[in-house]
């Protein structure tokens, strides 16, 4: 009989010990082409004088894909 407790802290047998991680260069590419353009767009804004609107828009999305990024890097790193 097979016991799972939810508690243990070895993996159980017939597990994977290691995550499936076959996405992630593929998540990796798309944040790096997500940033290039965010801060693009907010270049262009800048010399277009765009509203503030666009401005904190595209911020967002550069802080957003230069965060997800440094945790996948840290979490690889591991």
């Amino acid at each position: 009989m097979t016991h799972t407790d939810p508690y243990r802290l070895t993996p159980a047998a017939g597990r994977e010990e290691t995550p499936d991680r076959s996405n992630v260069g593929a998540v990796r590419a798309l944040l790096w082409v997500v940033l290039v353009v965010s801060v693009l767009g907010n270049t262009v804004a800048s010399s277009a004088g765009s509203g503030i609107g666009v401005h904190l828009a595209a911020g967002g999305v550069t802080a957003l894909c230069a965060t997800v990024l440094v945790v996948l890097r840290m979490r690889s790193s591991r």
